[in-house]
């Protein structure tokens, strides 16, 4: 079963330090926001699943939102039914990092690795 307070403090612990007005990536077209280091594409994506309208802002100005979406992300693109496999702070580490099939990819390894150290 996902612990999904352990997960989303490990999480806010690697993607931002825990900072919830990071703005990550500033060089990149789409940078990443709050503490969860959103971006606008992810935020798309969650806006889709859950029919809302957010805005990149609110990732910064509310912990609360930014909770929501990743929980609503991870929840949708890591159904068993897609991934074949019951959901699990590897796959849904990956699915933040790598986006709708990150979980599996060779590339999110780094951000997986960086999330079990926290999660000891």
């Amino acid at each position: 079963m996902m612990n999904w307070i352990t997960f989303l403090t490990a999480l806010a612990m690697v993607e931002s330090g825990n900072d919830p007005s990071a703005v990550g990536d500033r060089n990149l077209r789409n940078k990443a926001y709050g503490i969860y280091q959103i971006r606008q594409p992810y935020l798309d994506d969650v806006n889709r699943i859950g029919g809302t309208d957010l805005t990149i802002e609110d990732m910064v100005e509310s912990e609360v939102i930014s909770r929501w979406c990743v929980i609503t992300y991870i929840k949708h693109y890591g159904r068993q039914e897609r991934t074949g496999k019951p959901l699990t702070m590897e796959i849904a580490s990956r699915l933040h990092n790598g986006g709708p099939n990150g979980y599996k990819r060779k590339s999110t390894d780094a951000h997986w690795n960086k999330m079990k150290s926290k999660l000891k």
